[in-house]
């Protein structure tokens, strides 16, 4: 991930966004089966935070819709208090495609819009097989397994749901496309950890998988994403960090429509 991070406002902006070694067995098979069946509809909302600027700056909610062999999975974020004096109306990505029995899911269509500004898009042309990048008009080749910004957040729960047996080290390598390039990102699962979460009645403990992206260059963001196992292997929290330290950080404060 190569987002400009000269400020606070920039690593906001691409957090709300998203979400944008050597590993061993599970980096050579990203796929079981039947993975298609671990594919669920998927209400979350999240609280938005800063490491260096107080109180909460948004709420993102993130819906998935599987039906039949389709699915549909957006993420809304409204910005409050200081983002929302900046920035106004929502930021949203959307992810569509199919269910594939075996590899999961198979995007054919990202886009992602910032407040009043156009949508930028990427889709599948089926008869060249091009990935097709609306914003710049550059194509690159379609790839099987390929993932998008937040359908890769999914597809590593979809994974998980379907086989939880790893240990650290582990790697899963994914080809990602965003609205102008495809790129690889690098998960490693770093540890086990638990999670203190409050969904609105009341806090309760989880046991996590933290999983983080091995960084393609030095500066890169950090990706870091904890999925709880108590929660059918739903994130559980999300976080961004900067090559100063500074983290943007998701957390999980609720679950069903």
């Amino acid at each position: 991930m190569n987002t400009t991070k000269n400020t606070i406002v920039k690593i906001s902006l691409a957090a709300l966004l998203g979400l944008s070694g050597t590993g061993n067995a599970w980096a050579a098979d990203t796929t079981c089966k039947g993975m298609g069946k671990q594919v669920i509809d998927s209400d979350l909302r999240f609280s938005l935070t800063h490491s260096q600027i107080p109180g909460e700056l948004a709420i993102s909610t993130h819906k998935m819709r599987v039906a039949g062999t389709q699915y549909k999975l957006e993420s809304t974020s409204q910005a409050k208090g200081f983002l929302a004096l900046l920035y106004s109306g929502q930021l949203t990505q959307k992810s569509e495609g199919l269910v594939d029995s075996q590899v999961g899911l198979t995007p054919l269509y990202y886009a992602e819009q910032r407040g009043k500004k156009p949508v930028a898009e990427s889709m599948l042309n089926a008869e060249t097989q091009q990935v097709v990048f609306k914003r710049n008009g550059e194509t690159a080749p379609y790839e099987k397994g390929l993932q998008d910004r937040i359908s890769m957040i999914y597809q590593i729960a979809t994974r998980l749901r379907c086989n939880a047996d790893l240990k650290v080290g582990d790697t899963l390598t994914m080809r990602v496309m965003s609205t102008g390039r495809v790129a690889n990102e690098v998960f490693v699962l770093k540890k086990t950890e638990d999670l203190t979460l409050d969904l609105g009645k009341g806090e309760r403990r989880v046991s996590t998988l933290q999983f983080e992206t091995k960084p393609e260059e030095a500066g890169d963001e950090i990706v870091r994403i904890w999925y709880a196992k108590d929660l059918n292997w739903q994130p559980a929290k999300i976080e961004i960090q900067d090559a100063d330290g500074k983290a943007l950080t998701q957390t999980l404060i609720g679950t069903g429509a």
